[in-house]
């Protein structure tokens, strides 16, 4: 029998913090808790700024939270992917660039960047809320980026 351990994770959501202290929160609980990892979700918001929503685990929690991209904030998370806190680089802007989604289809650029750097991938769709989702999930050591997609569930169409 294969069994997978659970952790049930108590899940807070973060709203108001800058860049800086959401990054500091990934170092501090990277120091003090050797098995942290991260759940990223990239996301483009209504302005076209790219964004993650970023699930920080450690210990028995789940921080939640939205990390306003430029360059420097997307090459220390995949470093934290691939290394976990031995990975972590300095960062010298914590200012979201505006700039990074323009002129490029920026989520299938990011994906075709990461997915040489994952160990796994996985398609599958997930249902929420009445509403259909086609998931690609790229694994690596400290976590995972999930994709996601909306689409129309054509199971579900009744001929009129």
């Amino acid at each position: 029998m294969n069994s997978t351990s659970f952790t049930s994770y108590q899940r807070l959501t973060l709203k108001g913090m800058d860049n800086q202290s959401l990054i500091n929160l990934i170092r501090q609980a990277s120091e003090n808790f050797p098995d942290t990892t991260i759940i990223i979700t990239p996301r483009i918001d209504q302005s076209g700024q790219a964004y993650y929503w970023t699930g920080l685990r450690y210990g028995n929690t789940e921080l939640d939270f939205a990390l306003l991209l430029n360059r420097e904030i997307e090459a220390f998370i995949l470093c934290f992917l691939i290394k976990g806190r031995d990975g972590m680089t300095d960062i010298s802007s914590y200012s979201p660039d505006p700039t990074m989604t323009r002129g490029i289809n920026w989520l299938q650029s990011h994906m075709y960047r990461h997915l040489e750097y994952s160990q796994q991938t996985q398609d599958y769709i997930r249902y929420s809320n009445g509403r259909t989702f086609q998931n690609k999930k790229l694994t690596f050591p400290f976590g995972s980026i999930i994709y996601s997609q909306e689409i129309e569930n054509v199971f579900a169409a009744q001929p009129q």
